[in-house]
């Protein structure tokens, strides 16, 4: 995972105090901000390359509803991926908030709505009318996608896929990018020249399974290392070597699995 440490340029540390829920204010954890200087900075997504899209004044009162994974952030009180999303989808990030008496246990954000089927047939045919939407829209071929979603969520069931609706282990690289809904830690396998070993990456979450393979279409077509694959969509196989060779994995054995998968379940017939 690529890391950008920025400080967040913010008037001074924000204290947040509890205070008691009105009713129109359930669901969320309301709290009163006091900072040391002038306005705090609101952003329109949990990183500091989304533009200001308002200010907190000393003193007021905003709701959190949740709090997701974003731009790692150097503040005065804390370094810290964590952001806290208000009750209008706007953030501001945890590292400028000192919580009195302590820090409640929020939420994360956008917990799924659209899980997976707990068979393989089901998943796959599951996965296909998406995979097939991301190859109307990004020439992706639908087999390639299908086979990469069972491989990166093992079949739905990892962690990723059930919390975060995301089944193909973007990681973030410092922005959610403007289809994610955030981003957010997660242990994970990378590969060297000499070994595989565990790590925890950050990695984009969407509020659907959907989001998540429309995600996947653009980010393959967006970055320019992907280019040459596009050269064979007619070619599945040779579709998912180059998108290995050009870096989506550091599993060696990363396209020979998912050409298994597709001649194992004959996803090519989806790309019909």
């Amino acid at each position: 995972m690529i890391w950008r440490t920025v400080a967040i340029m913010l008037a001074a540390t924000v204290a947040v105090t509890q205070q008691p829920v009105p009713a129109a204010a359930a669901g969320g954890v309301v709290a009163s901000v006091r900072t040391q200087g002038g306005p705090l900075n609101i952003r329109g997504n949990a990183s500091t390359w989304h533009a200001p899209v308002g200010e907190l004044a000393n003193g007021s009162v905003v709701r959190a509803d949740c709090q997701l994974a974003g731009e790692r952030i150097v503040g005065d009180a804390r370094t810290t991926t964590l952001w806290l999303r208000l009750a209008d989808q706007r953030f501001i990030s945890d590292a400028f908030v000192a919580w009195r008496p302590k820090r409640p246990a929020l939420p994360w954000c956008d917990q799924p709505a659209d899980p997976a089927p707990g068979t393989r047939a089901g998943f796959i045919d599951w996965a296909a009318e998406y995979a097939q939407a991301s190859q109307r829209e990004f020439r992706v071929p639908a087999s390639v996608s299908i086979a990469q979603s069972i491989n990166e969520s093992g079949w739905g069931r990892s962690s990723l896929s059930a919390q975060g609706n995301s089944f193909f282990g973007i990681k973030c690289f410092g922005t959610p990018g403007p289809i994610a809904a955030g981003c957010r830690p997660y242990d994970t396998r990378e590969c060297d020249a000499d070994d595989c070993f565990p790590t925890t990456g950050t990695f984009r979450v969407y509020r659907s399974a959907a989001d998540s393979f429309q995600d996947h279409g653009r980010f393959l077509t967006v970055n320019d290392r992907y280019r040459p694959a596009f050269r064979y969509t007619d070619d599945p196989d040779r579709f998912a070597r180059e998108i290995h060779k050009a870096g989506y994995a550091t599993d060696p054995a990363y396209s020979d699995k998912l050409i298994a998968l597709m001649r194992q379940y004959d996803l090519y017939r989806f790309d019909r």
